[in-house]
């Protein structure tokens, strides 16, 4: 079969998907940039790049060979199928594309990693999911044309189907959906922003993204990623580190727990230089034309609790934070030979009570 008897045997729809998949593998890297801007991972990228060309040549390859081998048109589903395929793939590129321009124009500009971001917002999101809407509508007629469904009746019935199977799964999907709109309406957490998941210290992360139906969230201390449905997260107490009641900052305490021989000079002397050494550390981001607040807290039977008061605005290192002026404490304590011990109390099988001289850390 020579070219002129190949070109002839190709139908108007061969052609079409020929053009569009040859255009789509020639602009396969621009296009890919379009859609994933934000992905720093070459090899990732590298990967959607191969997947995606090899995906075109696959195309191209079958409407050729079909062409060649049933040049009278014998098999009409391969150029269905891959017709139903590129509409699928257009409308999904469509969307992206959408959604980007619309979270540009309507969503909220923020800094992120020393990254400026567009993040979505109310507005953005409830009209991508009415462009999303009107674009499936599009494609999903497009795709009934293509099978072959051209009577009203055929295509009813197709959409009936469709619309069955919305309506038994709108239970799993629909509160999420809501959820996820009231979270980006009320604006109590946004991408960016640190939290504390319930009343765990440890459970603290920054907030990655907050999608349709889940919030993706960065975890700070394990650093991983957690997927939290929005029904669950807006069901959750959640700490918002980085919305701060004054100007000040977030309030931070550092707690010692001593024997009720150490004065309160002595304490005053540690927590100042401790907080002197702090402000001398770069890696100690301590608002420091703040001054600290040194009270006693809690008093116990054995031991009364101290607690310094200071102020970050470096909510991202919070942990680090933490961890580092912990070492600072310790290292202070030593040097002015103040015990941060406290006794054990033990009960003696005759009845009476006595003090361990095991101490345990305060």
């Amino acid at each position: 079969m020579n070219w002129n008897t190949l070109v002839e045997s190709l139908s108007a729809m061969d052609l079409f998907l020929l053009g569009a998949n040859l255009l789509l593998l020639l602009f396969s890297r621009p296009l890919l940039k379009l859609v994933f801007p934000e992905d720093d991972d070459q090899q990732r990228f590298r990967g959607r790049l191969n997947v995606f060309r090899i995906a075109n040549i696959i195309a191209v390859v079958f409407v050729t060979t079909n062409a060649v081998m049933h040049p009278q048109g014998g098999t009409v589903w391969v150029t269905r199928i891959l017709g139903v395929l590129l509409a699928i793939y257009v409308g999904w590129l469509c969307f992206y594309v959408m959604s980007r321009l619309i979270r540009r124009r309507w969503g909220h500009e923020r800094t992120r990693a020393e990254e400026t971001i567009y993040v979505e917002t109310y507005n953005s999101r409830l009209l991508t999911l009415i462009g999303g809407v009107v674009i499936s509508i599009v494609v999903l007629v497009a795709v009934i044309r293509i099978l072959g469904f051209s009577t009203l009746l055929e295509a009813g019935g197709v959409l009936g189907v469709i619309g069955v199977m919305l309506a038994l799964t709108q239970g799993s999907w629909v509160p999420d959906l809501v959820s996820g709109l009231v979270i980006l309406n009320s604006r109590l957490i946004e991408e960016g922003d640190i939290i504390q998941l319930g009343e765990d210290d440890d459970q603290i992360g920054m907030v990655f993204r907050t999608k349709v139906f889940f919030t993706e969230v960065l975890h700070l201390a394990n650093n991983h990623r957690i997927l939290i449905q929005n029904t669950k997260l807006r069901n959750m107490t959640v700490h918002n580190l980085s919305r701060f009641a004054s100007a000040k900052g977030l309030r931070e305490a550092l707690n010692i727990n001593v024997s009720y021989d150490v004065t309160e000079q002595q304490v005053n002397e540690l927590f100042t230089r401790v907080i002197e050494l702090s402000r001398d550390d770069p890696d100690l981001p301590i608002e420091n034309q703040y001054e600290v607040e040194i009270r006693a807290t809690r008093g116990g039977d054995y031991a009364v609790q101290w607690t310094c008061f200071y102020y970050i605005k470096e909510t991202r290192q919070v942990l680090k934070i933490r961890q580092l002026m912990l070492v600072l404490l310790l290292k202070v304590a030593r040097e002015q030979n103040i015990s941060l011990e406290t006794p054990v109390l033990y009960q003696q099988r005759g009845g009476g009570e006595t003090l361990s001289s095991r101490p345990v850390t305060g």
